[in-house]
């Protein structure tokens, strides 16, 4: 009997700390369920009524622009934090009528409702006017800052300063750039193509409109891509800056420059790409249109001639074509490029370095 009833005396305590741990892990999932529920709401609500910061926005709508077209125009110049929450607000409010055409002066600090509301009136900015702005793909910031400047917006330094020290905490893409004094910390990143800007802009007008559209075609698939690939999403754009230096053929040859890229980087070495010597110059104020051997040789963390791996950072802001050419380089073996002698805006790809050479020695009998 004495056995029997210690059995059972164990037997009882098992099954009381087997279901204590059981109600633990309960207790432990409902308040993990609880607080993922509350971190999502509080984000939830906060992307319904951040505002943000108090700067003047030109919006031009086109004729019978779809609403949720619209609301992605938005987000794209800043004027609102999240498209689909603006859609959702919209539709709980009966607010399902399609916006009127024109020009609008909005501010970034508007909320959903102020914004819908300006849309619907019809409250163009045709008083206050607008610039527009051609950013060219693979421009530097330093080559902006002159554009700038020539359209009388503000200094060439004024714009280089800021691009430095504004803050723009509020990108997350941002957060993972390595901080390198040598380095402009927004290169890359200020995606290049037409803007609709107010008269007389600050430098923080345009470069918010920027970076608000390379986070609108930021996907979720880049990064998983990087991942899959073994690199950051800064290296991507990195790669993607040296390729737009390289190239301004078709998504073709930037993935065979991708390619090569890979290669070396894979194989340990050098990437030994002139665009990168060319942006070393530059930075230093010395702007070369062609790139001789004598300039291969500049100490820089960006020349790519004189040490292995990638630079410290972009060397310019590439094109969406050129940023997907990273993503997917070319299925080839090609290990060398030069430009092709008999057509001076393609390349020539080879795998071994006696037909690189022999390319190269007909490409330069063509200068001479």
């Amino acid at each position: 009997m004495k056995p029997n009833k210690a059995s059972n005396v164990i037997a009882y305590i098992l099954g009381m700390a087997f279901n204590l741990a059981i109600l633990a892990l309960v207790a432990f999932g409902i308040y993990w369920f609880a607080n993922w529920g509350f971190n999502r709401g509080s984000d939830f609500a906060t992307d319904m009524l951040a505002a943000g910061p108090d700067y003047e926005i030109i919006f031009v709508l086109e004729e019978d622009t779809p609403r949720a077209e619209a609301a992605q125009l938005l987000y794209n110049v800043g004027a609102i934090n999240n498209p689909w929450l603006f859609r959702l607000e919209m539709f709980l409010k009966n607010s399902t009528r399609v916006f009127r055409a024109g020009t609008y002066t909005l501010n970034a600090n508007m909320s959903n409702t102020q914004v819908n509301a300006t849309l619907r009136a019809g409250q163009t900015a045709a008083a206050a006017g607008h610039e527009e702005i051609r950013v060219r793909e693979g421009w530097t910031i330093g080559n902006m800052a002159e554009y700038f400047e020539y359209r009388g917006f503000f200094s060439a330094e004024e714009f280089i300063n800021y691009t430095q020290t504004g803050d723009f905490s509020n990108f997350r893409f941002l957060r993972d750039v390595p901080d390198y004094p040598e380095r402009r910390r927004l290169e890359g990143y200020l995606f290049p193509d037409q803007y609709h800007i107010p008269l007389n802009p600050t430098p923080r007008d345009i470069i918010i409109r920027m970076l608000n559209r390379f986070e609108y075609l930021l996907e979720g698939a880049w990064l998983y891509r990087a991942e899959e690939l073994g690199f950051t999403l800064d290296e991507i754009i990195i790669m993607a800056s040296i390729i737009e230096g390289e190239t301004g053929r078709p998504i073709e040859e930037r993935a065979k420059i991708s390619q090569v890229i890979h290669h070396r980087l894979r194989d340990g070495w050098p990437l030994q790409m002139d665009a990168t010597a060319r942006y070393a110059w530059a930075l230093i104020g010395v702007d070369l249109y062609r790139v001789f051997h004598e300039h291969l040789a500049i100490e820089s963390a960006y020349n790519t001639q004189t040490r292995l791996g990638l630079p410290i950072g972009p060397i310019g802001n590439p094109s969406l074509a050129s940023i997907e050419g990273a993503l997917n380089p070319s299925n080839t073996n090609y290990m060398f490029f030069v430009v092709d002698y008999s057509d001076h805006s393609r390349h020539v790809f080879n795998v071994s370095l006696a037909d690189h050479n022999a390319a190269a020695a007909r490409y330069h009998a063509t200068l001479d």
